[in-house]
């Protein structure tokens, strides 16, 4: 019944075949309500039946709690509301002529519903170490040992970045020999091909631009022209070359307070995971043959581009080996 009228469903009136399809799939895959949740204990009326069933009031509105609030708030619109509620007695009905085909039987929706299945019990277990409470004097703590970071210092650099620290290393024996060859050197060997042709120049960056370790390495260098040593980072292997610097003002704690805590707090996850990860591989017994893995043929990847070839004696890497060894990441 809607607005005391009896509507039955006439298929032809809907306006789009493709629109109630989606819609369908909407309405099909809402979340089941709490069991006991206020929506399942009120009453109320009876919106339509169907195969010897009925829709209420409460089915209903324990429909809308898996919405959004832009979504419920469109249902204020009869015409949606009454489109809604036939979209999910459809989705009902298709589902049991599903089922009368012994399609809820077949190996591949078994497959999707253990592959969901599983999904969903790693991401429950998985919130449990995204708790990572974070306090003011935490916050405090970090930003008076790093004021340097929150300074309004810019610099000016080049860079010439290679893929392996050989290269690096005959790069720089060539520069210590004449400095003046960097932008020459950039243009012929630089990876980065976005500024090689420009001497490797990057332009104008403050703090927190750059990865750490490259941003740490600019930094330190004192004065305009010097060069710095080998920098790596997960880019490759940097020479870099200071240009030009402006010094400014550290900015206050209040300003840069909330972005602290949202480092700290990414950080303390990062640990929390990596030490709960470790934690399982050791119990488990872990260990990878790595010969093993490398001598795996995989169709269009190249040995190299797989990690090089192992040599040597058959290694075998156990979890209780790697516990405790980090691995550099950039900020």
């Amino acid at each position: 019944m809607v607005d005391g009228k009896t509507t039955r469903f006439e298929f032809g009136k809907v306006g789009s075949v493709v629109l109630v399809a989606a819609c369908l799939l909407i309405v099909g895959c809402q979340r089941e309500p709490s069991a006991g949740g206020t929506a399942a204990k009120s009453g109320g009326r009876v919106l339509a039946r169907y195969a010897g069933k009925t829709f209420t009031e409460a089915d209903l509105r324990r429909e809308l709690e898996g919405l959004s609030e832009r979504a419920r708030k469109s249902l204020a619109d009869l015409d949606r509301r009454r489109q809604f509620v036939e979209n999910r007695i459809l989705s009902d009905l298709i589902y049991e002529e599903g089922r009368k085909k012994g399609y809820d039987r077949d190996p591949e929706i078994q497959r999707q519903l253990r592959d969901m299945e599983r999904r969903l019990v790693i991401q429950k277990v998985m919130k449990e170490y995204q708790s990572a409470p974070v306090t003011e004097e935490e916050v405090r703590a970090y930003y008076d040992a790093h004021r340097e970071e929150f300074s309004g210092d810019r610099m000016r650099a080049s860079h010439i970045l290679v893929k392996d620290e050989q290269t690096a290393r005959k790069i720089l024996d060539m520069l210590r020999e004449d400095p003046s060859r960097f932008e020459e050197l950039a243009a012929e060997y630089s990876i980065d091909r976005s500024n090689a042709k420009k001497g490797g120049d990057l332009g104008w960056f403050s703090r927190g631009r750059m990865v750490k370790e490259f941003e740490d390495a600019a930094f330190a260098l004192s004065k305009d022209g010097e060069i710095s040593g080998i920098v790596h980072t997960r880019f490759g292997y940097h020479i870099i070359k200071r240009t030009a610097r402006e010094n400014g003002a550290v900015k206050p704690f209040e300003q840069v307070k909330n972005q602290i805590r949202i480092r700290l707090i990414n950080e303390k996850r990062r640990a929390q995971t990596q030490a709960f990860f470790e934690e399982l591989k050791r119990k488990a017994g872990y260990e990878l043959d790595e010969d093993a893995l490398a001598a795996v043929q995989i169709a269009g990847a190249s040995t190299a581009a797989a990690g090089g070839k192992l040599e040597g004696q058959k290694r075998r890497v156990r979890a209780s080996e790697r516990a405790g060894k980090g691995q550099s990441s950039a900020r």
